[in-house]
């Protein structure tokens, strides 16, 4: 058979300039500003250059009169910043539409010239991504070392945010690049870390870190773009909730009806339409923000000892007070193909006659084929734990190892990953990625 070469190029150029300036007195205050001028052929024909800066302030408080003889107290530093910043990591060529060279080994026959076709849909008027942030930090120090912490809090603002938009097939092209809209975002962040423990003759230590991080985010401004995807996730029939892009909303918002639950009396789910009514016609327009996958609070914990030749260490990582639509149960119970295997809890916790007081919808929805549709029955809080590793070290004496077996250096180490996951909502893992527990065993023997 014929094997044919195939290949891509991609070109860009860039064009900037630079300025910078900074100031320090005695190592107390510090200031610095800088500023730059970028170009990019990635973006559109009139967007090409676009400024960018940033200047930030510093006070080491511990270098002051009245915190400097004090002796529990390490260092404390305060600063400040704001900064605007740019994306360029896109398609070389996305603000172009381009086009390729077609049948070159089977050329028309209508004519005697090769034909071209268009592979890429451009917009001339994309503009770079710019994002402003506010930043301010606080970071502390005492007990020489012993314990530190440093708090984050943040406001980002986010400009003709870049996003590949979803076309319909008829339109002969999956996506294009569109400028989406203005997004706010803003966050908290804290880092502790605490040692409990420490012996430096003995080269012994425990070290506990635990840091976390709140988020909230708002669309402030969306484009058309975003208000025809709307419309388009409104009129698809699906089974799970769509992205919606609101003013005023986040994009992490789960877009559901709201239920009050199954019938008794029919085994049909109730809703609640927009205007509060009670009906059991579901309908989009009644839609609303029903929690959101961004969690509460998030982080993770990790904990390090040493003593004698023995180390542990342990990672965790938690989250709590979000959200997220069990897709599980809809598909295993309420959209299960009654004609295959299926859940033992579709014959056992389904409403089969009036007066039940079931958690799920009659059976006679999936004989008729009538699929549960996204309602908030579904959305469920999510608060878990998971402990991601554990590795356990021994460190033979290097004396010992060479006087009994002839060995400069001796180790044995065991690891497990992914050890245990406690949640408030069970709900099947590994279905996007898949996830496994490993266990392993290690010897190192150096002579």
């Amino acid at each position: 058979y014929n094997e044919n070469m195939t290949g891509s190029e991609g070109t860009t150029r860039a064009l900037g300039a630079v300025a910078t300036l900074g100031y320090s007195y005695d190592y107390r205050y510090s200031a610095d500003f800088n500023i730059r001028i970028d170009g990019s052929s990635q973006f559109g024909k009139d967007n090409r250059f676009a400024p960018f800066w940033s200047a930030g302030l510093r006070w080491n408080m511990k270098k002051e009169s009245w915190l400097r003889n004090v002796k529990w107290v390490d260092d404390v530093v305060l600063r400040a910043s704001y900064g605007v910043t740019g994306t360029q990591g896109f398609s070389p060529y996305q603000s172009r539409s381009v086009y390729t060279y077609t049948n070159l080994m089977k050329p028309y026959f209508s004519s005697n010239a090769t034909g071209t076709e268009l592979v890429a849909l451009g917009n001339s008027n994309l503009k770079w991504q710019q994002t402003g942030t506010w930043n301010v930090g606080l970071e502390l120090s005492l007990l020489k070392g012993r314990f530190t912490t440093r708090a984050e809090y943040y406001i980002k603002n986010t400009k003709n945010s870049l996003a590949q938009i979803t076309l319909a097939p008829s339109v002969g092209f999956a996506s294009y690049p569109e400028n989406m809209g203005n997004l706010e975002t803003k966050g908290v962040e804290l880092n502790f870390s605490f040692i409990p423990y420490r012996n430096l003759d003995k080269d012994a230590y425990w070290v506990i870190t635990v840091n976390g991080s709140h988020n909230e985010e708002k669309l402030k401004k969306i484009s058309d773009a975003l208000r025809h995807m709307n419309e388009l996730n409104t009129s698809n029939e699906k089974d799970k909730p769509l992205p919606m892009y609101e003013e005023g909303e986040s994009q992490t918002r789960i877009w559901v009806v709201r239920s009050l639950g199954i019938d008794p009396m029919t085994g049909d789910e109730l809703l609640l339409t927009r205007n509060g009514k009670v009906t059991s016609e579901y309908d989009v327009v009644d839609l609303v923000p029903c929690g959101t996958t961004e969690p509460k609070w998030q982080g993770n914990i990790n904990t390090a000892f040493n003593y004698k030749g023995f180390g542990a260490n342990l990672s965790f990582n938690y989250k709590f007070g979000g959200q997220v639509y069990n897709q599980t149960l809809v598909d295993k119970i309420e959209n299960a193909d009654l004609r295959y295997n299926v859940d033992k809890r579709v014959l056992q916790e389904r409403w089969q006659k009036p007066g039940d007081v079931a958690k799920y919808k009659r059976l006679t929805n999936s004989v008729n084929g009538s699929e549960t549709r996204p309602t908030s029955r579904f959305v469920m809080d999510e608060n878990t734990l998971e402990c991601r590793s554990i590795s356990l070290t021994y460190d033979m004496d290097e004396a010992w190892c060479k006087r009994h077996l002839g060995l400069k250096y001796l180790s044995v180490a065991g690891y497990m990953e992914d050890v245990f996951r406690l949640s408030s909502m069970k709900q099947e893992r590994g279905l996007a990625y898949p996830f496994a527990r490993k266990f392993s065993l290690s010897l190192t023997a150096r002579f």
